[in-house]
């Protein structure tokens, strides 16, 4: 099953956090981290790494801290999983460049195509799920509910 790396849980939730506040109001890494019980040190990093890559944007001063910047709707499920956790595939030979080295298990192994297919439908699926999805969602709501789960189909 995929599984999240606490950065990626972190960024998620800061996300959230920001996308509540009002229009141009900043929330600070120490505020945030208060509020969920998240350490300071290694939100710090996630935000910083979010504003790197354009999603929030920071203001100095007694009022600073960070803002959304760019349109959850416009970000992808897909697109920040790899600049919270690197690209990656189901298995590791099925995003390796023609130019890396075979698998070891290559000329023998039996589910390489079976893997490159589910690889390419998962990550079809995780760039239908935009993260304007996750900050939108209410408490308590089940997030099957939301339109990208609702138009996907298990076992097809």
């Amino acid at each position: 099953m995929l599984k999240f790396n606490r950065t990626t849980e972190y960024g998620l939730i800061a996300l959230r956090h920001l996308s509540q506040r009002a229009s141009g109001e900043a929330a600070s890494a120490r505020e945030i981290a208060e509020v969920y019980g998240l350490p300071f040190d290694i939100l710090a990093k996630t935000l910083q790494r979010l504003k790197e890559a354009g999603i929030v944007q920071s203001a100095q001063g007694a009022r600073g801290g960070y803002m959304i910047q760019r349109q959850l709707e416009q970000v992808t499920l897909a697109e920040f999983l790899e600049l919270m956790e690197g690209a990656g595939g189901v298995v590791a030979c099925v995003e390796q460049a023609d130019d890396e080295p075979a698998c070891e298990f290559q000329g023998r192994c039996q589910i390489h195509s079976m893997m490159r297919g589910l690889n390419a439908r998962m990550k079809a699926f995780l760039s239908s799920v935009r993260l304007s999805e996750f900050t939108s969602i209410s408490k308590g709501q089940d997030i099957v509910t939301l339109e990208s789960f609702k138009n996907t189909q298990v076992g097809t």
